[in-house]
């Protein structure tokens, strides 16, 4: 099941699933349940089925078990229903189906005001990009992101007026499904609600420590500057539940620029593994549901994790499952 956020003819925001070469507006799909299936009186079934399927992403998910289960009875729905007719509108007169054309996909959670974290030198190939020695086996290194930095399929990156040279790296991306502390391993999975594609965008220049005061600070202390700049996230365009990816280590991504595959790796290769970073993060940190977990830039050494990008240039990063998140690089 893959579901994602969108603008509709209204330019109202929904979130919806995708059924084959359309998206179905999911709050829609569960009114028309609860009063063709459920006989839920029509005046009341609109409140009702904004309240269990809110339009907002992240409100769906803050519901936890409750809306995880809301959604799986919405979507099987919606899949018998769609087979049957191709036009389907809500009692209230609510459009259901809508062709993508129709659309416009947003970042899967445009809500967002939780925690965003980033890991880095979560894969081998790291070693030779960055020249440095890893981190010990089980652990990694993280930054954190601003959730204001997030931006959605086919909006603009921006080039900034501080760095000189850009990369463009393939994350796979984690969507916190309920919140949580000192989480185990063997039930880090139960935490997640889907998985999405991140393209995690630096401003390398700023990174190595170029520019005014560069001989006064450690590197370090341009890793905000060089990672948090407005747009240097892009997130999409779809949220992949677990039943569409079981296995989050065996998932094979790609980066292209201007049609170019520039990076490709399968996240296999994590030094951590997906169970891992929610436990490693979880020691100390209390995950919230709807928080974004970046999992490290996805490579080899033959395709190394980052790719320089310049104005004008086309990004598609690519997970299998989940999408192709498709960006350009504007001055």
């Amino acid at each position: 099941m893959k579901i994602a956020s969108f603008k509709n003819h209204s330019e109202e925001v929904c979130i919806g699933v995708k059924v084959g070469d359309n998206i179905a507006d999911l709050t829609a799909g569960l009114e028309k349940y609860l009063v063709e299936e459920a006989g839920t009186d029509p005046e009341c079934a609109i409140d009702v089925a904004s309240e269990r399927m809110p339009t907002s992403m992240l409100d769906l998910i803050q519901r936890e078990e409750e809306g995880q289960a809301d959604l799986q009875l919405t979507v099987a729905y919606i899949n018998k229903i769609a087979e049957k007719a191709k036009s389907l509108f809500s009692p209230s007169g609510e459009k259901i189906m809508y062709g993508f054309e129709e659309v416009t996909l947003l970042t899967p959670v445009p809500q967002m005001h939780g925690s965003v974290f980033n890991m880095e030198y979560n894969y081998p190939a790291y070693e030779k990009v960055y020249d440095t020695i890893p981190p010990d086996d089980g652990a990694t290194a993280m930054f954190m992101m601003s959730p204001e930095t997030i931006t959605g399929p086919g909006a603009d990156i921006k080039w900034p007026t501080t760095a000189t040279e850009l990369t463009s790296a393939v994350e796979l991306g984690i969507i916190i499904g309920k919140t949580g502390k000192r989480i185990p391993q063997a039930k880090a999975l139960d935490y997640v609600f889907g998985y999405t594609v991140v393209n995690d965008i630096t401003g390398i220049s700023i990174l190595r420590g170029i520019g005014p005061g560069r001989d006064c600070l450690p590197k370090a202390f341009y890793f905000t500057r060089a990672m948090t700049m407005d747009t240097f996230q892009p997130v999409g365009p779809f949220i992949a539940l677990k039943d569409e990816i079981p296995d989050p280590q065996d998932v094979g991504a790609e980066l292209k620029v201007n049609g170019k595959v520039v990076s490709k790796g399968n996240t296999k290769d994590m030094r951590c593994s997906v169970a891992r970073l929610i436990e490693f993060l979880s020691q100390d940190i209390t995950l919230e549901a709807g928080d974004l977990i970046s999992t490290g830039a996805i490579g080899t050494l033959e395709l190394l994790p980052e790719a320089p990008v310049k104005v004008g240039d086309v990004i598609e990063a690519e997970i299998e499952r989940i999408g192709v998140l498709r960006n350009s690089v504007v001055a």
